[in-house]
């Protein structure tokens, strides 16, 4: 269970670095590539659109694929990305590629800290999510001293592409992740959900337990954005965490 949940909060150390690392690398772009103040603004900002982007898709895939699927996919999207930043010879590709990174951090902030509170046990649930928010501060550390230690060099690329690291070890340590217990129970698959949450759990009983209690909340009624509408204390609480 452990490793599994740090494994999954690797993508936050990924979501720090592609956030810190375009701080230190912006300004020999801009002089290698002569651009200007918008083509500036593009190459910083097209990771937010793609994160926009794959935030609004990652409930949908990590629900139809399954969340270990959904976290392979953002691995690879994490490691293509960097490739695409170290070779872009222009900025189109680089802007493209800041995209895809994007679009990497919007599936794996939704769909990282959902599979590792179904992974997790009641008592360890809140400190292992608090791991992913770690990472992400430890991923911003990091990417300002690579680009301290790549600006002596003027080495941009290394400084861009330097998340593929984390995102290949992220990507190969995905497919040995279990499949979300509760993802199972979704979708029918009760003895595979049941061997699963065993293997994670240290007693069977124990397992047992937990099955019975997911079963009992996959069979209330999921009011979703009704209760966004309808419960004023609901959306006050959602709004504020959206300023947060």
């Amino acid at each position: 269970m452990l490793l599994a949940a740090i494994l999954a909060a690797v993508a936050g150390l990924m979501f720090g670095l592609d956030i810190g690392v375009i701080s230190g690398a912006l300004g020999f772009i801009a002089k290698e590539f002569h651009a200007g103040d918008v083509a500036q603004e593009w190459i910083v900002s097209s990771m937010m659109v793609g994160a926009a982007i794959g935030a609004v898709c990652a409930g949908q895939l990590s629900y139809r694929f399954g969340r270990k699927k959904a976290l392979i996919l953002s691995a690879f999207l994490f490691m293509l990305g960097a490739l695409l930043c170290v070779v872009a010879q222009g900025i189109v590709l680089l802007i493209v590629a800041r995209a895809l990174l994007g679009l990497a951090i919007g599936i794996a902030s939704f769909v990282a800290p959902l599979y590792i509170s179904e992974v997790a046990d009641e008592g360890h649930r809140g400190s292992l999510i608090s791991v992913y928010q770690l990472m992400i501060t430890i991923g911003i550390l990091l990417a300002f001293v690579s680009d301290a230690v790549f600006a002596y060099y003027g080495a941009w690329r290394w400084m861009l592409g330097i998340v593929a690291v984390p995102g290949a070890i992220f990507m190969i340590g995905s497919f040995f992740l279990p499949d979300s217990p509760r993802w199972l129970m979704l979708r029918g698959r009760h003895d595979e959900a049941l061997e699963t949450l065993a293997s994670l759990r240290p007693s069977r009983a124990a397992a047992e337990v937990e099955i019975q209690e997911i079963q009992g909340r996959l069979k209330q009624k999921q009011r979703g954005f009704a209760m966004f509408l309808e419960n004023p204390n609901f959306r006050r609480s959602v709004c504020l965490g959206i300023g947060l």
